[in-house]
């Protein structure tokens, strides 16, 4: 029952199981670009057997559009994972099929059998909505193997949303951001993400199997101490399980 996931900077994700050869990855973050801190640790050749990739939003940090469009090229198999307010749009601009695309939103899951998927609304600096209701960042509800995983994707806090979360749990693995937000940031169009301390209540009211920590590391100018976040998490909810992982660091779960 068990699966292996490693983090590859920033909030990207891999997951895989070793028994099935079932793999897929979250908010993965391909492309070279200026200012990365993180070198990507993956080639076109080790994306052979992933199965799913997805984006909780269109940040190039999360849905990685040149990469997903090379991607959906080199790996004809693969399919894509995004918020269901992109739909009209990601598949031509991206060049990839739509019936390669997987749209989700809150109340609108996928289940093939293999893996179900389901969705809370994320509040990047805003709880945002389309005009037809629709959200453009997310967090994915992701069960494999009857392993449940919350990657939270970019996101503050905002009133209900522990009760959503609370509705979806329990949690094996829950991924929060962690590098915070500011007005310097903000006036620069850097939208923000929860403290370290926001992040370390969440966890410590949801109660989680464990906590990964991410979105901390890949820009200078947008980072973190994670080191903060668990020293507060174990400090203010001993018993609670936290860790930091390395880039490639792998863990195994379940």
């Amino acid at each position: 029952m068990a699966i292996k996931f490693m983090r590859t900077g920033q909030q990207g994700i891999l997951v895989w199981d070793d028994e099935t050869g079932y793999k897929f990855g979250i908010d993965l973050f391909i492309s070279d670009m200026e200012g990365r801190q993180i070198k990507n640790p993956l080639s076109m050749d080790d994306l052979k057997n992933v199965s799913l990739l997805f984006g909780t939003h269109d940040h190039v940090d999360h849905i990685d559009r040149s990469a997903w469009s090379e991607i959906a090229k080199i790996h004809p198999h693969i399919k894509f994972v995004a918020p269901k307010l992109f739909e009209k749009t990601l598949p031509q601009e991206l060049d990839i099929s739509e019936e390669r695309f997987i749209f989700i939103d809150e109340g609108i899951a996928f289940n093939d059998g293999n893996i179900r998927i389901e969705a809370i609304p994320a509040a990047h600096e805003f709880l945002d909505t389309g005009s037809d209701g629709l959200h453009p960042y997310l967090m994915y509800i992701i069960t494999y193997k009857n392993i449940r995983l919350c990657h939270m994707g970019d996101t503050c806090l905002y009133e209900g949303v522990y009760q959503k979360l609370r509705e979806k749990g329990p949690y094996d693995v829950m991924f929060p951001p962690i590098n915070g937000r500011d007005a310097r940031r903000l006036k620069d169009d850097c939208i923000g993400n929860m403290t370290y301390q926001e992040a370390a209540d969440l966890i410590g009211t949801i109660k989680p199997k464990l906590a990964i920590p991410g979105h901390y590391d890949m820009f200078a100018f947008n980072g973190a101490d994670p080191k903060d976040f668990i020293d507060y998490v174990e400090i203010k909810y001993p018993g609670q399980k936290v860790k930091t992982l390395e880039v490639c660091e792998e863990y195994t779960i379940g």
